[in-house]
């Protein structure tokens, strides 16, 4: 896809969700914000992000199939690869300072639940307390972190040293800035030092960040955290179908009640592979 497409795609999900009820729709992460990546011949590179939020757990299973379909159409259509999360309505409103919710894109494709222009606004003092936006920042560095025990530790320490920075550079941490050879101490210094509950996901792998599914345990926490649900049962990936033609998107609405007949391939479940699982929103 060529970043002139951009407008179409975002005309092109408006319509694709027009109709969908029992659900509100938005875009996240690069491609929302704006500041996506491209490729040596000018080509989008980021994926396509999107949230998707359900009122509770109930819903889940419903709208996975909806967004699986919906998803599969935009994919070939685009020729880009996308990443949809399930949030609960409870999660969504809880985590105002959340790396998905700060990167919003301020529309809604569809608001069956009614939410408005107000969900996007940045989180007030009053979300979580004065503490909570640092909280919510350390998140990052100890995912990537615990990513770091089970796929290219190169990298991933690498992310995580890039989150360190920004985090120190946003809240004036010298402890973070002068810690980046050993990052959980660093980490646990800022909790220390501020007083500050950090989040389970950032507990759980101070607590023990060797443990060899300490990768699995602080991915499904993070996805707890931010949208309600672990992640298998929240993302679902669409990479574009290579055998395939990009074919015209149709406008057809759907429904929230999908047909009996959604193929299971589209709609991961079961399991998804840790180096399909970004954290929710946060750049590569």
């Amino acid at each position: 896809m060529r970043p002139e497409e951009l407008p179409l795609l975002f005309q092109a999900l408006a319509r694709e969700f027009a109709d969908v009820t029992g659900m509100s729709v938005a875009a996240t992460g690069s491609l929302a914000r704006g500041d996506h990546r491209t490729g040596p011949g000018g080509e989008v590179v980021s994926n396509l992000d999107l949230v998707h939020v359900v009122a509770d757990r109930a819903d889940a299973p419903d709208a996975r199939a909806v967004v699986g379909r919906v998803m599969r159409r935009i994919s070939d259509a685009f020729r880009i690869e996308t990443t949809s999360t399930i949030a609960l309505l409870p999660a969504f409103r809880s985590a105002g300072h959340a790396h998905y919710r700060m990167s919003m894109r301020p529309e809604w494709f569809c608001d069956g639940l009614g939410l408005g222009p107000a969900a996007f606004d940045p989180p007030g003092r009053a979300d979580g307390g004065p503490l909570a936006a640092l909280a919510w920042a350390l998140q990052p560095v100890p995912y990537y972190l615990a990513k770091a025990t089970a796929l290219d530790p190169s990298t991933n320490l690498a992310k995580a040293r890039r989150h360190a920075r920004r985090l120190a550079d946003r809240f004036g941490l010298a402890e973070v800035r002068d810690g980046l050879d050993d990052l959980p101490r660093a980490l646990r210094d800022v909790i220390a030092g501020h007083g500050l509950t950090p989040l389970d996901s950032t507990a759980r792998y101070l607590d023990t960040p060797t443990h060899p599914a300490i990768a699995q345990v602080v991915r499904d926490a993070v996805f707890v955290e931010a949208m309600g649900l672990a992640s298998a049962d929240s993302m679902i990936v669409m990479l574009p179908s290579a055998p395939l033609p990009a074919a015209p998107l149709r406008s057809a609405a759907l429904r929230s009640a999908a047909p009996a007949t959604v193929p299971r391939a589209s709609v991961p479940h079961a399991s998804v592979p840790l180096s399909a699982v970004p954290l929710p929103s946060v750049p590569n």
